[in-house]
């Protein structure tokens, strides 16, 4: 029984060069968390902004809280409230951080003061500042800083790519 030979695997494909590689990680890295560092901040101001004229233009409603989840120990999400309230002849529910940053201290009452926008009523602003739109992920205090770290992780492979010479990448 004779053996076969193995034949040798085929010679790996020249692709792309290595500093044009790390180019092409580079730029997505630092665009990216550009973009992630300043939309999160853009839309805290839109959030602010739309608090201000809803407390000036906003028609006062009263909602009733209805229910509390989160905030009960570490990992547990955050601690926020479900407020409802009727507007016209529909009801809204939605879900709203409880307090700041800290949390309830205790539970809030059963009722709470809403100034509902009368031309879109799913929007409002809560007695204790929050909006409709403040659970959203780009309100946390730790996106900013996560979009600024990818973006400086861009930077250094930027100049990682700019400062060194093409024999040094072989």
């Amino acid at each position: 029984m004779s053996r076969r030979r193995r034949r040798p695997p085929p010679p790996a494909p020249t692709g792309l060069r290595p500093r044009m590689r790390v180019l092409l990680i580079a730029l997505p890295v630092l665009l990216g968390g550009l973009g992630l560092a300043i939309g999160a901040g853009a839309y805290r101001w839109h959030v602010s902004s739309e608090a201000t004229r809803l407390r000036a233009d906003g028609v006062p409603v009263t909602a009733y809280v209805t229910d509390r989840a989160g905030g009960h120990g570490r990992g547990s999400g955050i601690d926020r409230i479900e407020v409802s309230y009727l507007y016209g002849s529909r009801s809204y529910s939605t879900w709203i951080p409880c307090a700041g940053g800290t949390g309830c201290h205790r539970t809030p009452g059963p009722t709470m003061d809403l100034w509902v926008d009368p031309a879109a009523p799913e929007k409002f602003v809560a007695a204790n500042g929050h909006t409709n739109g403040s659970m959203s992920f780009l309100m946390t205090w730790t996106i900013p800083p996560i979009g600024l770290a990818f973006a400086a992780l861009g930077v250094v492979l930027l100049v990682l790519v700019v400062r060194t010479r093409d024999d040094q990448w072989r």
